[in-house]
């Protein structure tokens, strides 16, 4: 069984026996709208936040031009997941943002972040998280739950053109030549626009936060990683949501309350070996 399947039968339980609902969600195929257990209903679409993070999220998106994913009612939505691990740690004092930093490997004090940002209006793509710390700095961070790929981008004039004036030049000294051309490129057109963001912020770093039981995808990151030239991927972290979840409920500088939400986090997302 793949870690997709895995992941989907246990975030089916998850909904039936933690959020109470049996209802399987819709997911339109070809016209046809097939259900599916791992699926909420649109209607119970804020469920697929926990009590914690939903009113921080609603009003984030209330105030902010960002929106939720078409399918951000699929409780293997990535967008959904980032709501849930960033909006209680970040909205609160600088000793509940360190708590999640440090759970990322870094210190210092949070100073601004920003979810769903978009930094170059001119290129016009998202980053799903962006921080910056007292120390001055600055980190990118590219969230994956249960995809098996980096996103890809359609080989038509507005992307080739994208690429010849806007991403060549920029990355022409931190990717191997080979990546720059057109297929290449755009066959993993999601993680070398990552790095063309980081690369623009003099000092910035770039964290892929993924679960490792998610094996496609590392082994997908580690093929992609070789490509990017050694001082640049020397700015490049992958970190497992696994450590990030454990560390957290294992800090005792952290209050208990949002030790034990990093344990429901871990519940709801990190499948159970039988």
């Amino acid at each position: 069984m793949t870690y997709q399947s895995e992941l989907n039968r246990h975030l089916a339980e998850y909904k039936r026996t933690v959020l109470g609902i049996s209802e399987a969600g819709l997911y339109r195929y070809r016209g046809v709208d097939l259900p599916y257990e791992h699926i909420l209903p649109v209607c119970h679409r804020r469920r697929n936040l926990l009590a914690e993070a939903e009113p921080l999220a609603e009003r984030f998106l209330n105030n902010n031009p960002a929106k939720r994913h078409r399918y951000f009612h699929h409780l293997n939505s990535s967008q959904a997941f980032a709501f849930n691990l960033f909006f209680p740690f970040f909205s609160g004092a600088n000793e509940i943002s360190s708590i999640l930093l440090e759970a990322f490997g870094q210190y210092g004090k949070l100073t601004a972040w920003q979810l769903e940002d978009i930094p170059d209006k001119r290129e016009g793509t998202n980053i799903d998280v962006w921080w910056k710390a007292d120390n001055g700095l600055q980190t990118f961070c590219e969230v994956k739950l249960s995809e098996t790929s980096f996103g890809k981008a359609k080989l038509d004039d507005d992307h080739l053109t994208k690429l010849r004036t806007i991403y060549a030049e920029r990355l022409r000294d931190h990717l191997e030549p080979a990546q720059l051309e057109p297929s290449a490129f755009f066959r993993d057109y999601q993680f070398y626009r990552n790095i063309w963001h980081m690369v623009g912020t003099e000092g910035s770093r770039l964290i892929f936060l993924l679960p490792r039981a998610n094996t496609g995808l590392w082994k997908h990151l580690d093929g992609l990683l070789p490509c990017v030239l050694p001082a640049t991927r020397a700015r490049i972290s992958a970190v497992a949501i696994e450590d990030v979840l454990r560390r957290i409920a294992a800090d005792h500088d952290c209050p208990q309350p949002l030790r034990s939400y990093g344990t429901r986090l871990a519940e709801k997302y990190i499948i159970r070996q039988n």
